[in-house]
């Protein structure tokens, strides 16, 4: 090695050495040990640039600062720090953190207009959310307690009282629990209503339009909500009348009781779709996604309707993503682009269950929900049980004719093995589904299917036609209004159907069947849920006495009477299977509590009868009743539900009571 390398490598471990040597080295005493590691990761980045230099007074007291603010935020209120540079690049903090405080009670001279535990939310809502510490048990900080108070105060502001004023009149230390108690006063003064808003830059011609918009808001409240709505209702007029661009600036003016929302309007430029444009996608044939919005062109443009016109597109499931992005180009017209992002829309599915009617179930499926790229859903399945098996293969367009109606078309073929019969049956069905309001949808079908059964324990007479062809075209009708449509907790709940409906075979004849199935859910307080529900149907045959068994309506079992098994109320056979009839009702009322949860129990009464003649129909004569007792627990597939029903007014062959097993939501 020369001597000029030599000297080189010398220089290179001495600064090496001095930056070793000379890094302050930070000690802390006063804390416990387990807390240090803690504490000292909190300040690690200001401690890393305290290290990295000579240790000296200035670079003590930064540390010592840090250290004591960090013991204040986590609530030690007397925390104090001093520090010493005792020798050697060292520098010593002597800690003294004294008690750590927690807030306590929340307390002030009124809560008329908010709840305790509101009133607690809100003060330590600026603490928690900053400090992301836990609410049950945050640290008191002194800073924070005029930034909850000013929380109330804002709360109560968006409650309609705008001239609400909140202080801290005290704080009490309690020594002995380490708490400190928080008193606020508060004057509520007087609470606002929203006055006719003032409409600065709205042209006649939009006034006599929106203002009976927003009627309905004058006089309510003047609460964060409704002023809300108000100025969400002047944004949506504007975008459904094509002033995409619209300008739109609200104040509030608050004076004796009342609140004047004053907008400042500029609409600008109103503008009509020239061309749709489709970007993102790799599979989907672009004309297949622009369909969805060509109803759009050489009109006003409307965000709102745009919107749900997107939405109805992320629908189809073809799609993680997809977002509507308006171009102004020239002489008042803009094209509208649409992004998307495709999803992997091919799935195969495999599934098992079992159930106290069905017994073991086995399944498998596929699904592409955009198959060949064109946005048609394609599926088939098939299903095996102890009652038989099922295949099916259906194909669905969801924008029929330009329009968000859902065309279907289905093949089927199944085998049932039910008490007294079975029966095969194949066919085909067409159907076209719409959803025209969020709560309601409609559904139109038409379907042919042959038919065939077999008995060995039921008459001729019983079974009726054996082999026939049943045509139909029936309209059914949804109103959902529950909460969850899975595990719903709340809401109503209706379907209806009415079918038209011819067999040929073994015998000719023509048929109206119309079923009604209602439910509704509600809660009183907290743990106690209540489920009513009602159903019932009726079947006119031109001859009744040429009705298949496989069309005559059945009830009994998990979902109606539930002291009987499945499709066993009301008319036997001579061998004591069911037969069914033309008409049927039944009603249950449910009273539900959690348990432990997710396991809840229930206490049900269930009413019902099935009658062989449909003129005994709106009698609601001859009731079976079973008053029961069952367990469920919520899955995300749904409940798992065990029910027992005890037979109230047991008559000579029927059960004294029936056990249920089933997955999934009752109507």
């Amino acid at each position: 090695m020369s001597t000029i390398q030599t000297w080189l490598l010398l220089a290179l471990t001495l600064v090496t050495y001095g930056t070793t040597v000379y890094g302050a080295e930070v000690r802390m005493k006063g804390i416990p040990t387990d807390k240090k590691k803690e504490l000292i990761s909190k300040i690690k980045p200001r401690l890393d640039f305290i290290k990295s230099r000579e240790a000296s007074s200035w670079r003590a007291d930064d540390a010592a600062f840090f250290l004591k603010r960090l013991l204040v935020r986590a609530g030690h209120v007397d925390a104090d720090v001093n520090w010493d540079l005792p020798g050697g690049n060292i520098i010593e903090l002597n800690a003294r953190p004294g008690a750590r405080y927690k807030y306590g009670t929340v307390s002030a001279n009124q809560t008329d207009a908010l709840s305790q535990e509101e009133l607690r939310n809100y003060f330590l809502y600026p603490l928690v959310e900053t400090e992301s510490v836990a609410a049950d048990s945050p640290p008191y900080i002194k800073e924070y307690s005029q930034k909850g108070t000013l929380n109330v105060e804002n709360f109560l502001k968006s409650q309609s009282y705008w001239l609400a004023k909140v202080n801290l009149t005290k704080e009490t230390y309690d020594r002995t629990r380490k708490r400190v108690n928080v008193q606020l006063k508060i004057d509520l003064g007087i609470q606002h209503k929203l006055a006719p808003p003032i409409l600065k830059g709205m042209p006649e011609e939009d006034l006599n339009q929106f203002l009976p918009r927003i009627q309905p808001f004058v006089g309510q409240l003047a609460n964060s909500s409704n002023m809300s709505k108000m100025n969400s209702e002047l944004v949506s007029y504007y975008r459904e009348k094509g002033y995409h661009f619209a300008k739109i600036f609200v104040d509030a003016q608050h004076t004796k009781g009342t609140t004047t929302l004053v907008f400042e309007i500029n609409r600008g430029t109103r503008y009509k779709v020239d061309d749709v444009i489709v970007k993102g996608n790799k599979k989907t044939k672009s004309r297949r996604i622009r369909r969805y919005f060509d109803g759009f062109k050489d009109l006003h443009f409307d965000q709102n309707a745009a919107d749900k016109t997107l939405t109805s597109l992320l629908a189809s499931g073809a799609f993680s993503s997809a977002t509507l992005t308006p171009h102004p180009t020239s002489g008042g017209e803009l094209d509208l682009q649409v992004d998307v992002v495709e999803a992997d829309a091919k799935s195969v599915r495999s599934y098992a269950g079992f159930g106290s009617f069905e017994g073991f179930i086995l399944g498998l499926s596929y699904t592409d929900l955009n198959f060949r790229g064109r946005l048609l859903k394609l599926n088939g399945r098939g299903e095996y049980s102890n009652r038989g098996f099922l295949g099916e293969v259906s194909l669905s367009e969801p924008y029929f004719a330009g329009e968000p109606i859902q065309l279907t078309l289905r093949a089927f073929l199944l085998q049932r093995l039910l008490d007294g019969y079975d029966k095969t049956e194949g066919g085909v069905e067409a159907s076209l589904t719409t959803k025209y309001l969020e709560y309601h949808s409609s559904r139109l079908y038409l379907s042919t299917s042959q038919v065939s059964s077999t008995s060995t324990s039921l008459t001729s007479a019983e079974l009726g036609p054996q082999n026939y062809l049943n045509t139909r075209i029936g309209f059914e009708q949804i109103a959902d209004f529950r909460d969850n449509k899975i595990l719903p907790s709340r809401g109503f709940y209706a379907k209806g159907i009415f079918e038209l409906g011819s067999i040929n075979g073994d015998s000719a004849t023509t048929y109206q069947k119309a079923i009604f199935d209602s439910s509704y859910r509600f809660k009183l307080g907290e743990n106690n849920l209540f489920f009513t529900r009602f159903s019932t149907g009726a079947l006119i045959a031109e001859d009744s006495d040429n009705l298949p068994i496989d069309l005559r309506l059945f009830s009994g079992g998990s979902d109606s009477v539930r002291s009987f098994e499945q499709r066993h109320l009301g008319p036997r056979s001579l061998s004591s299977d069911p037969l069914g009839g033309q008409a049927y009702w039944n009603a249950s009322i449910e009273y539900i509590r959690p348990i432990n949860d997710p396991i809840k129990a229930v206490i049900f009464f269930d009413a019902g009868q099935v009658y062989s003649d449909v003129s005994d129909w709106g009698s609601f004569s001859d009731a079976s009743y079973a008053l029961g007792i069952g367990a469920r627990i919520n899955l995300p597939i749904g409940p798992v539900r065990l029910e027992y029903g005890y037979n109230l007014n047991r008559r000579s062959g029927e059960p004294s009571g029936t056990l249920h097993f089933s997955i999934g939501t009752s109507f």
